[in-house]
């Protein structure tokens, strides 16, 4: 059975090929974003007939070493391995095969340093090590970091030190440097991460005032990125400082208000730190969360998620199902 979203995706397909033709960009961008879709909902030879399609169509319309059509290729790559682990690995040399050609197509086209270069080498490395071909994997971590290494300088340079974009970059490279060794490399460049993020939302707020959407941008990522390295309960007075000044400046109903608390209830769980608390605040707000916001809206599929779990972990598995059975989902199982 289709999920509501892939449902969406292929009336889009269809939306878009009506009005634009097979091979406009946006009706094959369209069906890149269905086969994702597809292989979300392990429907992985939907996934590979849509991808296949779209990259002959690009080949043909854009050529072979074309960005778009090296993305697309990148995603059939992986779709290989993924109708793969269906098929006892069988297909794992072909997503293998593709991944290398894309990575050498992108390493040409568009740089050794760049993000989508970076993603095929990381993609390799996955695949090298279930096809156990290991040695091959440090020589491409290596590189992997150095990429990194130039495009957060680049970043720095040309965006400034506390700009979102920088601190993005200057998280892949405290991830690359994890896997060729450098721990304490990667704490300290996170610590700059947080140290930024907390000068960006302080800037915005001066600029913007503590609601606007860009401010609040800027002080959920402060308090996500302190678990990176270890301080969890500052991450968590954070969100309860940003929920609390959305309860105060805009209402206790507002659906941002309840978006910031659906998200604090999901922190409060996630890794058991206060299991009772995210049970407390759920089931406070769940009700306006669906009265307000919508049955099938994505916030409350997070809070009964949310919900579901925390009665799990405590043992309270028939509130559980009487949850799930009160805020019916229409992708639910039968």
């Amino acid at each position: 059975m289709s999920s509501g979203r892939v449902i969406g995706l292929e009336a889009a397909v269809a939306a878009t090929l009506r009005e634009f033709g097979a091979e406009h960009p946006q009706t094959l961008e369209a069906r890149v974003r269905l086969a994702l879709g597809y292989r979300e909902d392990e429907r992985d030879e939907d996934a590979l007939i849509e991808l296949e399609e779209v990259v002959v169509v690009r080949d043909h319309v854009l050529g072979p070493d074309h960005p778009d059509t090296l993305s697309a290729r990148h995603e059939l790559a992986l779709t290989y391995f993924h109708v793969g682990i269906g098929n006892g690995d069988a297909p794992l040399p072909d997503a293998i095969g593709a991944m290398k050609r894309v990575a050498e197509g992108r390493a040409r086209v568009l740089g050794t340093a760049h993000p989508d270069t970076l993603a095929s080498w990381a993609s390799l490395t996955f695949l090298y090590d279930r096809g156990r071909q290991r040695d091959e994997i440090p020589a491409l971590r290596q590189r992997i970091a150095l990429g990194w290494e130039q495009i957060v300088a680049e970043r720095e340079q040309w965006l400034g030190p506390d700009e979102p974009d920088t601190q993005f970059a200057r998280i892949r490279l405290a991830a690359a440097w994890e896997d060729v060794g450098r721990k304490q490399d990667r704490v300290t460049l996170l610590e700059r991460v947080i140290a930024s993020w907390g000068r960006l939302a302080a800037e915005r707020e001066r600029q913007l005032g503590p609601m606007h959407p860009d401010t609040v941008y800027a002080r959920e990522r402060h308090a996500y990125c302190h678990r990176w390295v270890g301080r969890t309960d500052d991450e968590v007075s954070l969100l309860e400082q940003i929920a609390a000044d959305h309860q105060r400046l805009l209402g206790p109903t507002h659906p941002r208000t309840l978006h910031a608390q659906v998200q604090l209830a999901a922190r409060y769980s996630e890794g058991g730190h206060d299991v009772a608390q995210s049970i407390a605040l759920g089931e406070r707000i769940i009700g306006d969360v669906r009265a307000l916001l919508g049955a099938e809206h994505d916030d409350l599929r997070r809070l009964r998620g949310t919900l579901i779990v925390g009665y799990a972990m405590t043992g309270r598995s028939n509130d559980a199902l009487a949850l799930a059975a009160r805020y019916p989902m229409s992708d639910d199982p039968p």
